[in-house]
């Protein structure tokens, strides 16, 4: 199901998303953090591929990507800047000591159609493309699996991983830019963004004021 570098690529992610977790805090609480951490991100991986099996297709995770910073042609960096690793970690730095800007946007995914889909579809060894609606519901279904994650967490009275959960989804779904999952929900459907959005707005406040 994983690749090893997708893998390595999840593992060092779980690693800056406990350590953002867990600024500046002890070591028991930075194990928690690695735990909360590593549900997160694996509940919404396997969620990705799992919905992307049901429209036959392979997905690969990676660390979030950032090459073009502009409109022209010519305006990108020659080679990709892994924003995934950079801006997370620096941006907790830079609201030391008290660690609230808690970035959550690491990973990004590329999708293709598997050999069962160009068999179903096309016929064998023929091409056939996924649409824009099929990958916005692969990342959707990750963020759809990770908001249940929350729910659960909350009724089992887990809140840290309820509240983290949460962060997660919203963060991955609030911000439509370059790869991430909320510019592919954005592009295959406005309707489905907008309505995972409200669900995200939603969760944000029980997130800071209930839980």
């Amino acid at each position: 199901m994983f690749t090893l570098k997708e893998l390595i690529h999840v593992l060092l992610v779980i690693l800056l998303f406990a350590f953002i977790i867990g600024f500046l805090q002890d070591t028991d609480a930075l194990l928690i953090a690695l735990a909360l951490a590593a549900i997160i991100l694996f509940v919404n991986v396997i969620a990705k591929k799992i919905t992307a099996a049901a429209v036959d297709a392979k997905i690969e995770h990676k660390i979030w990507q950032w090459q073009r910073w502009g409109w022209y042609e010519r305006s990108h960096f020659k080679r990709p800047i892994p924003a995934g690793l950079i801006f997370p970690f620096v941006l907790i730095w830079l609201s030391y000591p008290f660690g609230f800007l808690k970035i959550l946007t690491f990973l990004q995914f590329d999708a293709k159609p598997s050999i069962t889909r160009v068999a179903k579809r096309r016929g064998a060894y023929r091409y056939s493309e996924l649409t824009e609606w099929h990958i916005a519901l692969i990342a959707g279904g990750g963020i759809i699996a990770t908001l249940v994650l929350a729910l659960i967490a909350y009724l089992l009275n887990y809140p840290e991983l309820a509240r983290f959960a949460i962060f997660y989804s919203s963060w991955n779904t609030l911000l439509p830019i370059s790869q991430l999952d909320g510019c592919k929900i954005l592009f295959g459907s406005k309707i489905f963004w907008f309505i995972l959005s409200a669900i995200c707005l939603i969760g944000l406040v029980f997130a800071f004021f209930i839980i």
